[in-house]
């Protein structure tokens, strides 16, 4: 499925401002970093996007179901697939700085 399936950003925060929480209270409350939420929003964290779907009463597929498989499991990748990218990146432009 196409990214145009999914909530656009502004319409999940507005959902979670109208059950009193905030994407930070939310990220807090779940122990993780007060910007967890912010970052789900542009791309996938299962567990994150678990806590934002159960507060507003939905299943996480219902609101990204791009990053979801027809099983209802998160297609692969998510967090552990940009931090090997950002990781990735890190090493080139370090070796492009011991070259120069």
């Amino acid at each position: 499925m196409s990214t145009s399936s999914d909530w656009h950003r502004e319409d999940i925060k507005a959902a979670i401002r109208k059950t009193g929480a905030t994407l930070r209270s939310l990220s807090q409350d779940a122990g993780y970093h007060h910007s967890a939420g912010n970052q789900t929003l542009m791309r996938p964290w299962p567990a994150m996007q678990a806590v934002i779907a159960q507060r507003l009463g939905l299943r996480p597929q219902e609101i990204w179901p791009s990053r979801y498989l027809q099983s209802g499991d998160p297609k692969p990748g998510g967090m552990a697939a940009y931090r090997k990218a950002i990781r990735a990146r890190r090493v080139a432009a370090d070796q492009i700085e011991r070259a120069a």
